[in-house]
């Protein structure tokens, strides 16, 4: 039976990658942790085979927070450089292949009630992890 990619192996690329942005990540943010920071959730997992490879989709969403500002500046620099971080593609376990890294965009902004600004990025990762064959 093939093997899918360990969850912890995927956050943790995804985590070095974005750690390029210069903000720290996690995937459970600390208590009393200061902004700026990035906080990632995996939203979802689907089987994505092609006619060649078995494949899974996985999306993840990185919750940019920033610092407390009565201006939406400071967010948006940190977003710029989170886009940036993650145009480089992701390194993954020899037995894996990135087939497809998509940044989906912004999904919402806001302003938490701490008065931080809140950004949502949605990324999809497709990763193969076995090829199809006849017999």
């Amino acid at each position: 039976m093939l093997t899918q990619i360990n969850l912890r192996d995927l956050m943790a690329a995804i985590k070095t990658r974005t750690e390029q942005s210069g903000l720290p990540v996690y995937d459970r943010v600390p208590d009393n942790e200061e902004s700026p920071l990035i906080y990632m959730q995996l939203v979802a997992q689907r089987p994505a085979d092609t006619k060649t490879m078995y494949c899974s989709e996985y999306e993840v969403w990185l919750h940019v927070i920033a610092e407390e500002t009565p201006s939406s500046v400071p967010m948006f620099g940190h977003i710029q450089a989170v886009q940036e971080a993650l145009t480089e593609d992701i390194t993954l376990p020899a037995q894996f292949e990135l087939v497809l890294q998509t940044n989906n965009g912004v999904q919402y902004t806001a302003t938490d009630p701490s008065g931080e600004s809140h950004a949502v990025l949605s990324y999809m990762f497709k990763i193969a992890y076995g090829f199809k064959c006849k017999q």
